[in-house]
């Protein structure tokens, strides 16, 4: 269905080396098999990148719609809260060429580009209350900072934190910023921030790198993809050798509590991307294909959107 290789980290994130370590064996749990998810039953909307584009359609993955048409990728696509918008990365000049933030309409028409910097803007998610948007930005130079602006793209701050930025994600109720990065670029783990830079905590340590992180609705827990289960971070018995053909490490899903304890692997299959359903229930992966799975890693069932090929940088809207 999708041969297409999950694709790598688009800017920024640096891989990191050589040493290894073994998990403890509280995180290395399996959960047992279950029937699969009837994706039929799914509701809400989801946007995905397919072919350097952006798409949305309905959670059964019928009634596809391509937003956008551009000559260049345009990628990193997250839903306004009242489902009504996309925010999403504009790299038509090529990836670390310009980047800015646009927002588009639902139906595809009335995009608006925020930004409008000469530097490099991307992985933007909008605020619950749907006043706000976050991204990061290498504007000011490094560390990358996280930014927020209006959805108009009036009162752009940053958010003041010294650490690298990178991937932000929102809260559900909208005070705390989950992020891939950290004090260096050398590892990125996941932490968190207030809105206004302050109460910087560290929710993961693991060699390599953890990303992309999502917060469940609730907000009690993250849900982030690591590298820690490939064969060049661990010397566990069941870690995963990537193919060094393809040059990029085995990255699989874990879940971790807002507040860093009940690290989980949700599975040892790769994925690469995540996001929660909105009620919850369910986890959206790319890996090397779109799936849905519980959080426990049981009823993982394949989702094929009609009339595109991948499902890049998932996010679910009710």
């Amino acid at each position: 269905m999708r041969g297409r290789r999950a694709m790598a980290i688009w800017a920024g994130a640096a891989l990191v080396a050589t040493a290894s370590c073994t998990s403890p064996a509280t995180e290395r749990s399996e959960a047992p098999a279950a029937q699969p998810i009837d994706v039929g039953t799914l509701t809400g909307r989801i946007v995905v990148t397919s072919d350097d584009d952006i798409y949305t359609a309905n959670a059964d993955g019928t009634g596809a719609r391509r937003l956008t048409t551009g000559a260049g990728p345009e990628i990193d696509a997250a839903w306004a809260p009242d489902g009504s918008r996309v925010v999403y990365r504009d790299s038509q000049r090529g990836f670390n060429n310009d980047d800015e933030i646009f927002v588009v309409d639902a139906d595809g028409t009335g995009a608006t580009n925020l930004t409008d910097d000469p530097a490099n803007d991307w992985g933007p998610d909008w605020s619950p209350d749907g006043r706000t948007i976050v991204f990061n930005s290498d504007r000011d130079g490094l560390p990358m900072g996280g930014y927020l602006v209006d959805p108009d793209g009036s009162d752009l701050r940053r958010i003041p934190t010294d650490s690298w930025v990178e991937y932000p994600a929102w809260s559900p109720d909208g005070t705390r910023i989950a992020f891939m990065g950290g004090p260096s670029a050398s590892n990125y783990d996941i932490w968190v921030v207030d809105t206004d830079g302050t109460d910087l905590v560290q929710l993961t340590d693991a060699r390599g790198q953890d990303g992309w992180p999502a917060w469940s609705p609730d907000g009690d827990r993250i849900a982030f993809t690591s590298v820690r289960d490939d064969c060049r971070f661990t010397d566990a018995d069941d870690c995963t050798t990537s193919d060094p053909a393809e040059d990029d490490p085995h990255r699989d899903v874990w879940v971790v509590d807002a507040d860093g304890t009940d690290l989980a692997r949700v599975s040892h299959e790769y994925g690469q991307f995540v996001t929660w359903s909105p009620d919850g229930q369910y986890l959206l992966v790319y890996g090397r294909e779109l799936y849905v799975t519980r959080p426990d890693g049981t009823g993982r069932a394949p989702l094929d959107i009609d009339g595109v090929t991948d499902g890049v940088f998932p996010d679910w809207v009710a």
